[in-house]
């Protein structure tokens, strides 16, 4: 079976990793060359892909849409099927001892009821100098803002918006959920609506897209 064959799934992306302001794009160049890898919320493996041919990672994905790993299984270096809504869903990959130096939660706690206490499990699969990534939309976007002024709050397909999302994170709620789950935050950065950099960067609460958190277990620091 061929990935570029397969029917296009929801949540598949066409990789920018020149876009100084695309989220994906900054999630590849924050992944050192060679590190091993856990995307969780991986779906059909695209980015992943992207950090195993380009970067010579090596990359594991998590995600519980059987369909969408049957992609990613060809793309990946290994893939496991979990429910992070399920408490427990690191315990086969604990069990194997597999550890990680980056565990990447790339656009997928927004999506789930208890991020907190998955981000919490998630520590244990990180190797002795290991980060994760945890990317999450800004509520507080001016987009959004400007909706709520008109008196519209309306969700789509895609974006802020994703009919799909429980949760939702302005820069301070997802900075405090990290910290409260057990990390220290070393680098913070953001994606914007194809936007200057230099204008994001100034006024990010308003501009970011996304906010994009490298945090390590706070017993590493």
């Amino acid at each position: 079976m061929d990935p570029k064959t397969m029917e296009k799934h929801a949540y598949d992306f066409d990789l920018k990793l020149e876009d100084a302001v695309s989220t994906h794009a900054i999630q590849f160049r924050i992944i050192p060359t060679g590190s091993r890898v856990l995307d969780i919320g991986c779906h059909t493996g695209i980015l992943g892909e992207a950090l195993r041919q380009k970067k010579q990672c090596i990359v594991t994905g998590i995600d519980s849409d059987t369909a969408a790993l049957e992609v990613a299984r060809l793309r990946l270096n290994a893939v496991t099927m979990a429910n992070l809504e399920v408490p427990g869903w690191s315990t086969s990959l604990v069990a194997s001892d597999a550890r990680f130096d980056v565990v990447l939660f790339g656009d997928v706690l927004e999506h789930t009821k208890e991020p907190e206490r998955i981000l919490e499990e998630g520590r244990a699969l990180l190797s002795a100098k290991g980060f994760a990534i945890v990317s999450l939309p800004n509520i507080a976007n001016l987009r959004i803002r400007l909706g709520l002024l008109g008196g519209k709050f309306e969700y789509g397909d895609s974006g802020i918006l994703d009919q799909t999302h429980i949760r939702f994170f302005t820069l301070s709620t997802a900075r405090r959920m990290v910290r409260e789950a057990g990390y220290a935050i070393v680098s913070e950065t953001y994606s914007g609506y194809s936007m200057p950099r230099w204008l994001i960067d100034l006024f990010p609460s308003l501009f970011a897209v996304n906010v994009i958190l490298c945090a390590v277990p706070t017993a590493n620091q």
